[in-house]
């Protein structure tokens, strides 16, 4: 697995906070940057986007720390990694992002996403808070679909 996926997976449960960038609270691209620090290598970090990032230029700053884009969209889930990052869009721009994973579900191994998910809490079947946390869900088709970079 990549070291990047294990670091990530350090900050499940973390509490969402809008351009957090530590244990006290991430946002998406805080949770990026803090795994990145985890593993020893420093991007360069951008804070000044309001809660529409696309406006602040997400890509521009995304490209201009990890370099172009292997891959833009319609991206092809049978290329995704364990380890690459992906930026998303849930409605028109892309705003999200996060780092793919892989776990076993039954007896498949299946791609995951894990991300600083800002919506309401909501809890899971087994009482864990799940949304407005750092979690690590599996990569369905239409989260594949929303994949922008």
């Amino acid at each position: 697995m990549s070291a990047l996926v294990d670091a990530a997976r350090t900050f499940e449960g973390v509490r969402f906070l809008h351009r957090g960038r530590d244990r006290q609270g991430l946002d998406c691209a805080g949770l990026v940057w803090a795994a990145y620090a985890a593993c020893g290598l420093v991007l360069p970090d951008f804070l000044l986007y309001g809660p529409e990032p696309h406006r602040a230029g997400l890509i521009r700053y995304t490209v201009a720390a990890m370099g172009d884009p292997l891959q833009v969209r319609p991206v092809r889930a049978d290329l995704l990694l364990p380890g690459d990052v992906v930026v998303m869009r849930y409605f028109r721009e892309p705003h999200h992002m996060g780092i793919v994973g892989q776990r076993l579900y039954g007896s498949e191994h299946a791609l995951t996403l894990i991300h600083a998910d800002g919506d309401a809490p909501s809890r899971r079947s087994d009482g864990q808070q799940r949304r407005g946390r750092v979690h690590e869900v599996r990569l369905t088709p239409d989260m594949v679909r929303r994949i922008t970079h």
